[in-house]
């Protein structure tokens, strides 16, 4: 499914894909985050806010939209298997919002 990409790698795109990442909604569930919100927006922090729509991040996001090549994104045209990864895992990195993935 990811051919010649990292066990880290993988792994950060299927917890995108599932929702079960250390942004905020997810680790909350546990208690583990005192908010599911984002802490600029205040608005639940998931995959889709993250990639798609939170400004602190709008550099990243401009970023990703060249290397995609179009502005109309979609968690789905990110995260399926028929796309190129490097731009998605390059956003991962350069946000540095999720640091303990070492990608």
């Amino acid at each position: 499914m990811y051919e010649d990409l990292t066990r880290p790698q993988c792994s950060v795109l299927t917890q995108l894909c599932t929702a079960h990442i250390g942004l905020n909604v997810f680790p909350f569930r546990f208690r583990l985050a005192p908010s599911p919100n984002c802490p600029l927006c205040l608005v639940p922090e998931t995959v889709s806010h993250y990639l798609l729509a939170c400004p602190l991040f709008c550099h990243q996001c401009l970023a990703l939209i060249l290397h995609i090549g179009t502005a109309q994104l979609s968690l789905r045209r990110l995260l399926s298997v028929k796309v190129d990864h490097a731009p998605v895992l390059s956003y991962v990195c350069d946000t540095g919002r999720l640091p303990r993935y070492a990608l």
